[in-house]
């Protein structure tokens, strides 16, 4: 099982349907201009879903107060926004996301029917637990708007030990 681990969390996916987009030379070609991306996907084939993960260790982080949780929402909300922008270039296959983006990808993905989850993940603490459920609905009122106009149902800020209980492939 092919397996990638950064800020403390494993992603243990269950086939070779996944992809980074930092190795993929159409974002890298993006990536100068402040463009960002979530650290890895994996496309679940047989649901035709297009999970999106980005992992953030803030276990020495100070994740508590205001200007801090609203720094981190929004890199957090960068980072889903140009991943979506890239994957509905590949899905529309508009010519950079045809030509320089969808080669990351495994054969036939994203389709017009592929429903995008953007999940992110958070290593901390256990004194920083209770910023996660903030950091999260702050994350979601944000990225709403966008979830609404591509009808994406599944979006969220999860800390680390509750998406292992919950996502099989999250270690």
């Amino acid at each position: 099982m092919p397996q990638f681990t950064e800020s403390s969390i494993t992603l243990d996916f269950p086939d070779d349907n996944h992809f980074r987009f930092a190795n993929c030379r159409g974002y890298q070609e993006l990536s100068g201009f402040s463009f960002k991306e979530m650290d890895a996907g994996w496309f679940d084939v047989q649901e035709n879903i297009c999970w999106l993960f980005e992992l953030k260790d803030y276990s020495i982080a100070n994740i508590d107060d205001q200007n801090s949780i609203e720094k981190r929402v929004l890199d957090l909300l960068k980072k889903s926004v140009d991943s979506l922008s890239m994957m509905l270039s590949a899905k529309h296959q508009y010519t950079h996301g045809q030509t320089k983006i969808s080669p990351c990808f495994p054969e036939n993905y994203p389709n017009e029917t592929t429903v995008f989850n953007f999940i992110n993940i958070i290593h901390c603490n256990s004194s920083q637990k209770t910023a996660v459920p903030l950091i999260n609905e702050r994350y979601r009122n944000r990225f709403k708007p966008y979830a609404m106009l591509f009808g994406i149902n599944t979006y969220s800020v999860i800390e680390h030990s509750s998406a292992a209980e919950h996502i099989e492939y999250v270690r």
